[in-house]
């Protein structure tokens, strides 16, 4: 009979769990939190810094033709979307990867900075420009530096 007892006390102790295995839980869960937030955070940073890449690369090619023509070739900023012009002229060919002279932007972004013109030297002229690209939550900045045209 004795026995019996013992066992009934054995069974009632382990109904339950204990506070450490309660609390090895909670960490555990905390740590997947933190990192599924990290994972949809880089997301929407990638993509970005991907749109960032692309207006560069954009303002680059911009750069390279005026450099090789003799009139001023610009970027002008539309909110949402941006356009090459040709000596103040919408220009009649497409982007390197795209299907028109403009590049819309994904939705949710914007861009804003004053218009581009880059002489025949490259040059964006005497002051530093400055363009912010803003969506995905952050925003990031191009300069671009007066006299060189250096893209930064």
């Amino acid at each position: 009979m004795k026995r019996t007892g013992i066992k009934k006390e054995i069974s009632l102790r382990q109904k339950g769990f204990t506070f450490i295995e309660i609390i090895a839980v909670i960490v555990v869960l905390g740590i997947v939190a933190v990192v599924a937030v990290g994972v949809v955070l880089s997301q929407a940073s990638f993509a970005l810094y991907s749109e960032m890449d692309i207006l560069k690369s954009h303002l680059r090619f911009v750069q390279y033709r005026a450099l090789s023509d003799n009139v001023p070739w610009s970027v002008r900023f539309d909110g949402n979307s941006y356009t090459v012009l040709r000596d103040g002229e919408v220009w009649p060919h497409s982007l390197p990867n795209e299907d028109s002279s403009t590049h819309a932007l994904p939705s949710g972004y914007s861009v804003s900075g004053t218009t581009v013109i880059f002489d025949e030297w490259g040059s964006p002229g005497d002051s530093d420009i400055s363009i912010t690209l803003s969506g995905g939550g952050g925003s990031q900045s191009i300069r671009i530096t007066k006299h060189t045209g250096f893209i930064q």
